[in-house]
C-alpha cells in the first residue's frame, strides 16, 4: 500500500513538471511574439508613447527643435513680410506727394517765368529802361534757348532803354536830310557827323557806290514807313564813305529795335503756349 502511494505521488509531480514545462514554452513564444509585434510596429508608436511620458530619444529631440526653429523662421518671415507691405506702401505715398510736389514746384516756376516773360514784353514796348525786368526773366528762365543772343544784343540798353520805332523813324528822317544836304554840297559830312557826338562802335561796312546815296535812303526810308525796320538797316548799310560814321550809332539803336521787337514777339508767343497748356489743366480739375 505505501508502495502504491508512493509511485502515485511520482506520477503526480512528473505530471505538474510537465504541465509546468508546457506553460513556460507557451509563455516564452507568447513573449517572442509579442516582441516581433513590438519591433515591427514600433516606428509607429514609439514617438509618441516616449513623448507622453516625458522620453525624448536624441533624434527626436533634435527633430523637435528644428521643428520649432523652422515655426520660428516662419512667423518672422510673416512679420517681415507685413513690415515690407506697410513699408511699401509708404513708401508709395511718399513717391506721389513727391511727384505732387514736384509738379507744383515746376507749375511755381512756369508761373514765375510766365510772369517775368510778361513784364519784359511790356517793358521793351515802352519808353525807359528794363533791367529789373530783364534780370528777372534770366533767374525764372535759366534756359533761354535762342532768346539768349538777341537779349545779349538789347542788353546794353537795359538802363536807358531800346529808342522807339517812331524815336528810330525820326532819328533816320534828321540824319538823312542832313546827308542828302551833304551830298548836293549844302553843308560839310563833318557837320553831319557832329550831329551824334556821342561815338560807338562802328561795324565795318561793304564800299557802297556815293552816287547812289540818295536812293538808297529813299529807299530805306520807304521800308521804315512799311514797318520793315530790319529791311531798312539792311539797306541803309550799303551806303558807305564818310557817311557811315553818322549813321553808325542810328543802325546800332535800329538792330537793337530789331531785336527788342523780335524778343517781345517771341516772348508773347511762349506766353500763348503756356496759357494753352495750362487752360486744359485748370478745366481737368474743375
Amino acid at each position: 500500500m505505501d508502495h502504491d502511494e508512493t509511485q502515485d505521488t511520482t506520477r503526480t509531480a512528473q505530471a505538474d513538471d510537465s504541465s509546468s514545462g508546457a506553460r513556460l514554452a507557451s509563455s516564452a513564444r507568447t513573449l517572442a511574439i509579442i516582441a516581433l509585434v513590438v519591433a515591427l510596429t514600433a516606428p509607429f508608436w514609439e514617438e509618441a508613447l516616449l513623448g507622453s511620458i516625458n522620453i525624448h530619444l536624441p533624434v527626436a529631440r533634435e527633430l523637435a527643435e528644428t521643428a520649432r526653429g523652422v515655426d520660428k523662421l516662419e512667423r518672422r518671415t510673416v512679420e517681415l513680410e507685413q513690415q515690407l507691405g506697410a513699408t511699401t506702401t509708404q513708401l508709395g505715398r511718399l513717391q506721389a506727394q513727391l511727384t505732387q510736389a514736384v509738379n507744383q514746384a515746376n507749375a511755381a516756376a512756369d508761373r514765375v517765368s510766365t510772369l517775368a516773360m510778361m513784364e519784359l514784353t511790356v517793358a521793351l514796348r515802352r519808353p525807359g529802361g528794363f533791367e529789373l525786368e530783364l534780370a528777372a526773366l534770366r533767374a525764372a528762365t535759366p534756359d533761354l534757348g535762342d532768346l539768349k543772343p538777341l537779349l545779349d544784343q538789347i542788353e546794353p540798353y537795359a538802363v536807358t532803354g531800346v529808342p522807339s520805332a517812331a524815336q528810330i523813324r525820326q532819328d533816320f528822317s534828321r540824319i538823312s536830310t542832313r546827308i542828302q544836304w551833304a551830298e548836293r554840297g549844302y553843308i560839310s559830312v563833318a557837320w553831319v557827323t557832329r550831329l551824334f557826338p556821342w561815338p560807338r562802335k562802328t561795324a565795318a561796312q561793304p564800299a557802297a557806290v556815293p552816287d547812289n546815296t540818295s536812293q538808297v535812303l529813299t529807299q530805306a526810308g520807304t521800308q521804315i514807313g512799311s514797318g520793315d525796320l530790319a529791311g531798312a538797316v539792311s539797306t541803309v548799310q550799303q551806303i558807305g564813305g564818310s557817311h557811315q560814321e553818322a549813321l553808325a550809332d542810328w543802325i546800332e539803336d535800329a538792330n537793337a529795335r530789331v531785336a527788342a521787337d523780335a524778343v517781345a514777339q517771341r516772348l508773347n508767343d511762349q506766353i500763348v503756349q503756356r496759357a494753352g497748356r495750362t487752360t486744359p489743366q485748370k478745366l481737368g480739375k474743375t
